[in-house]
C-alpha cells in the first residue's frame, strides 16, 4: 500500500472508531475529584502519531484540554530511571501487577513494604518522594522530564491541583502507610505536594500521543534524536503491558495487544510497538477507572490495522 493511501486509512478508520464510540453512553466521569466531575461528559477525541512524526486526529481534539492524573506517573517513573537506573528504582518499589484498585490501601499493608509497582498510586507516590531536591526543585525536575516526553512545556491546571490537595484523603492515607514503612524520603505533606503537581499536567490528544510514540520507536524521536535510552523505553512499555491498566491491564492486552496507561479523566495512552503511539479521551470511566469510550476506540484500531503486538508484522505494508 503507497504511504498517502495508508495515512487515509487510518484516518477512516480512526474516524470510524471515534463516532462509534460517541454513541456510547455508558459511564460517567470521575466525581471523587470535583474539578473532574465537572467536564463535558460527552467529549471523545483520539489521535494516532506515526514514528516519522505523521499525525492523524479525530473528534473533538480542537477543543478537549484534560489532566494527565495518572498518565503522569510514566514521567516520573521515566525520569528517575534514567537518572538512577533500574537497580536502584527497584529498590524503591516493585514491578508486580496488583490485581487491586490504583488506590488501594490494603495492598500497601499486605504486601509491602515496597509498593507493588509504580503505575499505582502508592508506587507512584513513593517515587515522588524519590525525586530530588525541595517542593520547588521537585516541580522543575518534572517540568523538565515533562517537556522532554511530550514534545513541548505542560501547564499544571490549578483548580484541579487544588482540588485534588483539598479531597485527597485516601492518598494521604497511602502516605502515612508509606513513611510508617520507612519508604517515603520525605514527609507526607511534601510527597503529596508533588503528586498532586504530577497528576495535575494539563494536555490534549495530540500532545499526550507524543509519549507513547517515543516509547514505541524505542525512545527515538521522528527525527532520530534519542530522548531516552532504549532500555529504558523497553523497560517501561513492559510495565506499562503488565500493570498500566491496573486490574483491566490482563484484558486489555489480550483485545488490543497495545501496553498502555489509563487517567482517571478518561485519557488513555497506548504503544503500537515500530508503529506509533495512541492516545484517546474520554471522560465515561468504567469502574475500574478506565475510559469506556477509550477502551472501545482502541480496541477498533488495534483490529483493524493488526497492531496486536503478537502479531508477526502490521496489516498494511507502506511503499515509499
Amino acid at each position: 500500500m503507497e504511504r498517502e493511501q495508508y495515512i487515509e486509512y487510518i484516518r477512516k478508520t480512526l474516524n470510524e472508531a471515534v463516532i462509534e464510540a460517541m454513541r456510547n453512553q455508558e459511564g460517567k466521569p470521575a466525581n471523587y475529584i470535583p474539578e473532574l466531575a465537572n467536564v463535558d461528559p460527552d467529549l471523545v477525541s483520539g489521535s494516532i502519531l506515526l514514528s516519522d512524526g505523521t499525525q492523524i486526529s479525530s473528534g473533538d481534539f480542537n477543543n478537549q484540554v484534560f489532566t494527565l492524573q495518572s498518565v503522569a506517573k510514566l514521567i516520573s517513573l521515566i525520569g528517575l530511571m534514567e537518572e538512577y537506573g533500574e537497580e536502584k528504582i527497584f529498590s524503591w518499589i516493585h514491578v508486580e501487577p496488583s490485581g487491586q484498585s490504583f488506590s488501594s490501601i490494603a495492598q500497601v499493608d499486605r504486601y509491602g513494604p515496597l509498593p507493588v509497582n509504580p503505575m499505582v498510586n502508592a508506587g507512584a507516590i513513593a517515587l515522588c518522594s524519590r525525586i530530588p531536591g525541595n517542593t520547588q526543585q521537585r516541580a522543575q525536575w518534572l517540568d523538565v522530564w515533562a517537556a522532554k516526553l511530550f514534545g513541548r512545556t505542560l501547564q499544571v491546571n490549578g483548580k484541579v491541583f487544588a482540588s485534588e490537595r483539598a479531597t485527597g484523603d485516601r492518598n494521604r492515607s497511602i502516605a502515612y502507610l508509606l513513611k510508617s514503612k520507612h519508604e517515603l524520603g520525605i514527609s507526607v505533606d511534601d510527597a503529596l505536594e508533588t503528586y498532586f503537581y504530577l497528576c495535575s499536567y494539563e494536555c490534549n490528544v495530540e500532545s499526550a500521543a507524543y509519549l507513547p510514540m517515543l516509547l514505541a520507536n524505542g525512545g527515538l524521536a521522528p527525527d532520530g534524536t534519542r530522548v531516552i535510552s532504549e532500555r529504558t523505553s523497553n523497560g517501561v512499555v513492559a510495565i506499562m503491558a503488565t500493570c498500566g491498566m491496573y486490574d483491566e491491564s490482563g484484558i486489555h492486552l489480550v483485545r488490543t495487544g497495545m501496553p498502555a496507561k489509563s487517567g482517571v479523566s478518561g485519557i488513555i495512552v497506548a504503544v503500537a510497538t515500530g508503529r506509533g503511539g495512541v492516545a484517546v479521551c474520554s471522560p465515561r470511566l468504567n469502574e475500574k477507572g478506565g475510559s469506556i469510550r477509550g477502551h472501545q476506540i482502541l480496541a477498533h484500531v488495534s483490529r483493524e490495522f493488526d497492531w496486536h503486538f503478537a502479531a508477526p508484522w502490521g496489516y498494511m505494508k507502506i511503499e515509499e
